[in-house]
């Protein structure tokens, strides 16, 4: 089971050393690769060697380093870890439009029922109740645009009337920051199961290599959106360690899929398996999705 999400925020080398990630900084701190589900890397001066990336892709855990703004901005992700990768690869290719668009029907509804929760725990009772409504309403391939008008409603009520999310902000900082982290997240679990990320069911941009995961990302979303609202009243402009790892801490946080509660890798990992099934059988239906809880690390005993 992983369970550690590891920020390198200090110069440091990292290596490999008898199955353990090796942390050398003041002092020498030893991780046992099997604990670890995400590296993010946002120090300037930090070494790695190429056994430990080597063991990294082995042992499918993600490594995200990170821009002079300190935003992920790159990858290392394992080559065809799945047994069967070509067999997914073909189901993937092979899907028909109709399918393509069934599959992102569900999604957004998922993600629009998602925002309505948010908003009824945060006191917008009527407009939780038009975004269910929004949601019921949603159509093969969102032909009718609902996820928009969703969205128009639902982040002016969470941060304000004159909030927008292309602002430059405390809040959008961290919802670009956590959304960041989720994403990478599920471009783990895409690889881990035999697909390409690069193709989408409805991002389809020929610049982006990981169309799918963002696709599935989209329900996942209000989790961090939920992180936001809990705190906006307290989050630096700038984000700080501190707040960074709080924010990759919450791949460990509590969501509910299918009737049982999972941390939120567990989720994203049986929602990318669903997937295969819904390939399978070309059967949208088999695909589970997330639904949110109140912030809460996920017990695993």
């Amino acid at each position: 089971m992983t369970w550690r999400s590891i920020l390198i925020s200090k110069p440091a080398k990292l290596s490999l050393q008898r199955q353990h990630l090796l942390i050398e900084q003041e002092h020498s701190i030893p991780v046992p690769l099997e604990d670890i589900a995400v590296i993010v890397i946002e120090a300037r001066e930090v070494v790695l060697t190429a056994p430990l990336l080597s063991a990294l892709a082995q042992n499918g855990i993600t490594l995200l380093t990170c821009d002079e703004q300190f935003l992920p901005c790159g990858q290392w992700l394992p080559f065809a870890r799945y047994h069967r990768c070509l067999k997914i690869l073909k189901r993937q290719i092979g899907q028909t439009l109709p399918q393509k668009k069934q599959l992102w029907q569900r999604i957004i509804k998922q993600k629009i029922r998602n925002q309505a929760w948010l908003l009824d725990i945060s006191g917008h009772d009527i407009a939780a109740g038009r975004l269910n409504a929004l949601a019921d309403g949603v159509k093969s391939g969102d032909k009718t645009f609902h996820e928009s008008q969703a969205a128009a409603l639902y982040f002016p009520l969470l941060f304000g009337s004159g909030f927008t999310r292309v602002q430059t902000n405390a809040v959008n900082a961290c919802l670009n920051y956590g959304y960041s982290i989720v994403r990478s997240a599920i471009a783990r679990a895409l690889v881990q199961y035999g697909f390409q990320p690069a193709l989408g069911l409805h991002h389809c941009s020929e610049l982006n290599a990981f169309n799918l995961a963002d696709d599935f990302i989209e329900p996942y979303r209000i989790l961090v959106d939920l992180f936001a609202y809990e705190h906006h009243g307290r989050l630096p402009e700038t984000l700080d360690t501190a707040w960074k790892s709080r924010l990759i801490e919450l791949l460990h946080h509590q969501i509910a899929l299918d009737g049982r509660t999972f941390s939120l890798l567990a989720a994203i990992d049986r929602t990318v398996q669903s997937f295969q099934t819904a390939l399978i059988q070309g059967d949208a239906a088999a695909l589970k999705l997330p639904e949110i809880l109140p912030l809460k690390v996920q017990s695993y005993e």
